[in-house]
Parts: structure tokens; C-alpha cells; sequence
């Protein structure tokens, strides 16, 4: 019978998502056991996409003046919140076969059943959804490094609208995946966050055969993890790395359009018959999430020629292999022409 690795922590948004990808990589590199990992925020945080301009989505005043952290993942969607009123449920494993996705179907169907047995009966919707009555009550992040797969579960535990209230406050713009969130006590009243921790391990030691032993990160762990706590945590990742004023100037256009998930927008600033730069944001999800930079980066110094443009982006879905979520091609096409041809 098979070992998996229970944590449970507490700690701020930095060192979750430094811990994060260290597991990720140790797990590859078949350095530690497959783990299930608890976490809560503290203090509280929102974790934007690798795609998004924290200063263009978020009320930083108001975040500062909240006492709030900001992380940024690795992965696409929408941003996040992750205080205390949700908490985290992750699954690290070495996956043999990813490209057939059994093992992540099977840890998304037994976090279902042990929402179920405390009275959630959930589904999950593709790509990011966990939906009950319709209604968002969490969001399912997946992360892959080769052989090794991290399935994130946030869950909604209680009310939060006070807190999107003002993060979002004056921006003009509110993620969809906000609009319609529901939470585990609006549903059952009343709610054990250790009784559903203790179905979770309870339905994965039936569904892989598996143990559970408590213990610390490993020496090897340890060792990753110093630098990625200062990658997490240094403003040049959180702020700069997609900071759209740090490379846009001179002839600059900015263009929203609404999609079915929310909106798409592309701001971008074209020089002679040039896309000089391009920056595109909004509520979707790109697979892979380098997908999205390397478009970008596929697009500078491109004529702004709308059979080009198209011919592009479609070209570069289909060699890449890409994978849309809350957009299409014929959205990124629409977004994109109106934003460089004048």
C-alpha cells in the first residue's frame, strides 16, 4: 500500500505559492510523495493570473488600506481571493499518463463525493468551475510540470461580497467569475472544515489504495525553497511582470469586447503599418499559460493587416496547440483588429 503525504498550514500568500511550485518540482523529479496539502491565507490576498496587470484589474489603495497581499500564479483565469473566507485544498502527484487526464478526472471525482457526503452535491465544469445549483462555489486551478500534476481546490466557506466591493471598486470591472458565487455555509448553514478534509482523505485512500503520513518538508524541499519564496515575493514578479505601462507608448489603443465569460481586452500600440506592442487581458484561460506571452511576442512588429492578423492567431491555435477557455479565435481576432488598425 502506496504513501501519501498530508499537510496543513497557515501562512501568507507568498509562501503558499512558493510552496506550491516547490512541491510541484519535487513531485517531478520523484524527490517526495504524492501530498494533499491544506492551506488558509493569512493574511488576506488576492492571487492574480500570470496574465494580469495587478494595477489595471485591482483598487491598490483599497487593497493596501485592507491589509491585503497579492500573489501571482502561475497558471491563467481570473483573479482570486483567498482569505478568511476560503480555504485551499491541493493535490500533488507524479501523473505516468498526462495526456489521457485520468488521474486529475479521478481527484476531481473524489473531491466531489466527499462534498457530497457532507451534503454539497457539486459539479465540475471545464475548465475552472466548481458549481452547485448553477451558482460558483469554488474555482479548480491545474497546474502541470511535465509528469507532475497540482489540482487546486479554493473553496467559498462565507460571504465576501464586502471585500470584491472594494477591491474592484472604481475600475470598471468586475470578473465574472465573481458574479455569481455562492458559499458552503450559504448552503448548509453550517459547515466543518476538518469533517470535509477528513472525506477528502477518506475517499482517495479508497479510490488509489493509499495511506496518509503527516510530515514536514523535505531537506531537498527546504533547499527550493528559499528562492522561490523571494521569486514570490519580490515586486518585479507581482507588478512588473505584466505591467502593460512598462512597454506601451507612443501610438497606443486599448479596446474591451465582451465575451461569454466576462471580457476580453487588448491594449496595444502599432508605429507604421507596425504592431509595435500588444497586451492582452480579461477572464479567460489559455492552455498552456506561456501560450499567451508567446502570442504576444508572436504578434510585435507584425503588419496590422486584418487578413494577417487573422491568419496568425488561427495558425497559432492550431500548430500550438492551444487551448481557449471563456474566449475563442473569433474573439481574440475581433479584439486584436480593433486595437491595431486605426
Amino acid at each position: 500500500m502506496d504513501k501519501w503525504r498530508f499537510l496543513s498550514e497557515t501562512g501568507d500568500v507568498g509562501y503558499y505559492l512558493a510552496v506550491t511550485e516547490v512541491l510541484l518540482r519535487s513531485v517531478e523529479n520523484e524527490r517526495s510523495l504524492n501530498t494533499v496539502r491544506v492551506f488558509q491565507c493569512n493574511p488576506n490576498a488576492v492571487i492574480i493570473g500570470i496574465q494580469h496587470d495587478p494595477s489595471y484589474i485591482l483598487n491598490i489603495q483599497a487593497l493596501r488600506e485592507m491589509r491585503f497581499n497579492i500573489g501571482r500564479r502561475l497558471t491563467g483565469g481570473p483573479p482570486l481571493l483567498f482569505t478568511d473566507k476560503q480555504f485551499a485544498i491541493q493535490f500533488f502527484v507524479f501523473d505516468e499518463r498526462p495526456s489521457k487526464d485520468e488521474m486529475r478526472r479521478k481527484l476531481i471525482n473524489s473531491f466531489l463525493r466527499a462534498l457530497e457526503e457532507q451534503g454539497i452535491k457539486a459539479y465540475f465544469e471545464e475548465p475552472y468551475k466548481l458549481l452547485y445549483n448553477k451558482k460558483m462555489l469554488g474555482y479548480v486551478d491545474t497546474m502541470r510540470l511535465n509528469h507532475s500534476l497540482c489540482l487546486t481546490f479554493y473553496i467559498n466557506v462565507e460571504n465576501d461580497d464586502e471585500y470584491k466591493k472594494r477591491i474592484f471598486s472604481g475600475l470598471n470591472y468586475i470578473p465574472s467569475i465573481f458574479s455569481f458565487t455562492t458559499n458552503i455555509k450559504n448552503e448548509l448553514g453550517e459547515f466543518s472544515r476538518t469533517s470535509l478534509v477528513e472525506g477528502v482523505k477518506s475517499q482517495l485512500k479508497k479510490e488509489f489504495d493509499i495511506n496518509f503520513t503527516t510530515s514536514a518538508l523535505t531537506p531537498y524541499e527546504n533547499l527550493l525553497l528559499k528562492s522561490h519564496i523571494e521569486k514570490h515575493t519580490m515586486s518585479e514578479w507581482i507588478y512588473g511582470y505584466r505591467n502593460v505601462r512598462s512597454f506601451l507608448s507612443g501610438n497606443v489603443k486599448s479596446v474591451t469586447i465582451n465575451t461569454k465569460e466576462g471580457y476580453l481586452t487588448v491594449i496595444a500600440s502599432s508605429n507604421r503599418g507596425l504592431i509595435m506592442n500588444i497586451y492582452i487581458t480579461g477572464d479567460f484561460y489559455i492552455y498552456p499559460p506561456e501560450a499567451l506571452n508567446a502570442l504576444e511576442t508572436s504578434l510585435q512588429f507584425a503588419p496590422t493587416d486584418d487578413k494577417y492578423i487573422q491568419d496568425c492567431i488561427e495558425r497559432y491555435i492550431k500548430v500550438g496547440k492551444v487551448k481557449l477557455y471563456g474566449i475563442d479565435t473569433n474573439d481574440l481576432v475581433e479584439g486584436i483588429k480593433r486595437a491595431v488598425i486605426q
